[in-house]
């Protein structure tokens, strides 16, 4: 049993053309012409900014394009700004690589104590705390 009601679309043009034309709002349209669901009215001026002007009846194509987009904000970053910027970002690359060298040192000194000396530094899954680091730890 299919509950979606169906709409022609001459409805939908004349639909999206009031709310283009500014008469109504999407919301005012969806309550006056008992339109079910609350992105069904948006859902048609999606699909008619997709169809040629002669398709609609009038040209709403570049009022259709400009909906949803949001204004970009150009703030102009002065070349002060984006010298800071640029010396963060060598600042942060810096530390990344200095972090990786350090884990890869770890990890080397790791095999070597296994290998040479046969000790096992590395924490077991699952590994219970001793109770001796317990009492001189507490949380």
């Amino acid at each position: 049993m299919d509950k979606s009601k169906r709409y022609e679309d001459h409805f939908k043009r004349q639909v999206v053309l009031e709310v283009l034309s500014g008469r109504v709002t999407k919301e005012e349209a969806r309550r006056r012409y008992k339109i079910g669901g609350k992105s069904t009215v948006l859902k048609w001026m999606r699909i008619m900014s997709g169809l040629k002007a002669s398709a609609v009846g009038t040209d709403p194509i570049p009022i259709l394009r400009s909906m949803g987009k949001k204004e970009e904000k150009n703030t102009p970053i002065d070349n002060i700004e984006k010298e800071k910027l640029y010396a963060e970002i060598k600042r942060l690359q810096a530390a990344l690589e200095h972090a990786e060298l350090k884990g890869r040192a770890y990890q080397i000194m790791v095999e070597i104590a296994r290998e040479q000396y046969g000790i096992d530094l590395e924490k077991k899954p699952g590994a219970k705390q001793s109770k001796d680091s317990k009492k001189n730890n507490p949380k």
